[in-house]
């Protein structure tokens, strides 16, 4: 009898192809059993429910230890999608005191976010009132997949200082991309001393883990709690402010645009700081926060511009002593130098006016009269002077700017509140620039 080799053949083939699916469930097996944490995460997932433990904010005080912010509870909903069995949606809605519209419409939102997985933790509904919680409370039993976070919400002895102060918001995704801290449904500084601060005063999140029964019922702490870890509260603030310096400060100025800031001399320290027209902090706290912040953006004299560092204003008499540094630096005065001043410095088309003193004067008695007259002057005079001593206006007019920039004009001072503008101090080049739009040629 011949020996059928094609069949010989066919038998290796079948053989190679039995071990090849062999191999590749060996692998998928190992994949599973070794590397992918699926189930396990889903097992642990209907065993345990891990919480977040949020930490108590640092408490906020001004320069004499008077309390002027601290917290309160509140409470979110949190929902693991998966958990979730049959419910009464209507008595669920009736509980928390909002619509079916409003349910399905969270529903859809919630789904829709980024990091949304129905393995973990979702907030389903922020900062209930402590009635809503109390009916959710004696309630939770009948909602499956539904538990409680306990959150901590800012709240104001003073309804001053808002500019400064700042308050807290849920983060967004750029917020949490920057910082690993964060994670979704948490809370983070935003605007003034609140941003500023921020890693100071949040503190460091715990960790509870829970034993879940088969019907998602907490049964008790994992191993007694041995796991678990406690959170740890911010730390407080003591501030330079003087939060009833700044309550008058403001109450001068109620219908009023501009800005106040009021400074120790000898240490720099901040006494009070007023940006007008302002607002109410806890306006931005609680559910309302986000119509409440809409509104205030919408304003049209704008609130939520902080006049105090961001606006632009001349410096007013503050700048004499500063002009007359310079002055007497350069040579351009001496002690015994005195100019005119009858109302006012006049110049061709240029007036500026001054109040009723003696005239001629010099640079002490213009420093105590705050006279605007010899200032001009002054400056005129070292402009003038470009032959001898600086060859060109242009040249004397960058020497006076270069002793402004030295003493700290035209640069933020580096105070610890975001959002801070520098000043302007224009150049030689910008006269020439803004002369040339005006005449078509430069005078410097």
């Amino acid at each position: 009898m011949r020996k059928d080799y094609k069949l010989e053949k066919r038998k290796y083939v079948i053989a190679a192809f039995v071990i090849f699916v062999a191999i590749i469930y060996i692998l998928k097996l190992y994949t599973l059993q070794l590397n992918d944490d699926q189930y396990k995460n889903s097992a642990d997932n209907n065993a345990f429910l891990r919480k977040t433990v949020y930490p108590s904010r640092g408490l906020i005080y001004d320069r004499n230890g008077e309390l002027v912010v601290y917290n309160q509870p509140a409470y979110d909903v949190m929902m693991i999608p998966r958990d979730v069995q049959p419910f009464d949606t209507l008595d669920f809605c009736h509980t928390l005191n909002i619509t079916r519209e409003q349910f399905d419409k969270r529903l859809k939102e919630m789904r829709k976010s980024v990091g949304y997985s129905t393995y973990t933790p979702q907030t389903f509904f922020t900062q209930l009132s402590a009635q809503d919680y109390g009916r959710l409370q004696e309630k939770l039993y009948r909602f499956p997949g539904f538990f409680i976070q306990k959150r901590i919400l800012r709240e104001y002895n003073h309804k001053a200082a808002a500019n400064v102060l700042g308050n807290i918001r849920e983060v967004n995704p750029k917020d949490i991309e920057r910082d690993p801290y964060y994670e979704r449904g948490d809370y983070c500084g935003d605007l003034g001393i609140e941003k500023s601060y921020d890693n100071y005063l949040r503190g460091f999140k715990g960790k509870e883990i829970l034993i879940r029964d088969v019907h998602g019922r907490i049964q008790g702490r994992y191993r007694d709690g041995a796991d678990d870890i406690p959170g740890v509260a911010g730390r407080n603030l003591k501030l330079s402010l003087d939060i009833n310096l700044q309550e008058y400060a403001e109450s001068l100025m109620v219908n009023k645009i501009g800005a106040v800031v009021a400074i120790e001399p000898s240490t720099g320290e901040i006494l009070c700081m007023v940006s007008s027209p302002t607002y109410d902090p806890t306006t931005l706290i609680g559910r309302q926060r986000g119509e409440n912040y809409a509104k205030l953006n919408r304003d049209k004299y704008k609130p939520l511009f902080d006049r105090a560092l961001m606006a632009a204003y001349p410096p007013g008499s503050t700048f004499k002593p500063t002009q007359a540094l310079i002055l007497l630096n350069e040579g351009v005065v001496n002690l015994q130098t005195a100019y005119p001043c009858y109302h006012g410095y006049i110049n061709g088309g240029l007036r500026v006016g001054c109040h009723s003193h003696a005239s001629p004067i010099a640079v002490k008695p213009a420093l105590q009269t705050s006279c605007n007259s010899y200032f001009c002057w002054g400056l005129k005079n070292m402009l003038d002077n470009r032959r001898s001593k600086y060859g060109t206006v242009a040249n004397a007019f960058e020497t006076w700017k270069l002793h402004l920039v030295s003493m700290g004009y035209g640069y933020k001072l580096g105070i610890d509140l975001p959002s801070e503008s520098r000043g302007f101090i224009p150049n030689a080049q910008f006269y020439n620039k803004y002369m040339e739009r005006i005449d078509g040629v430069p005078t410097l």
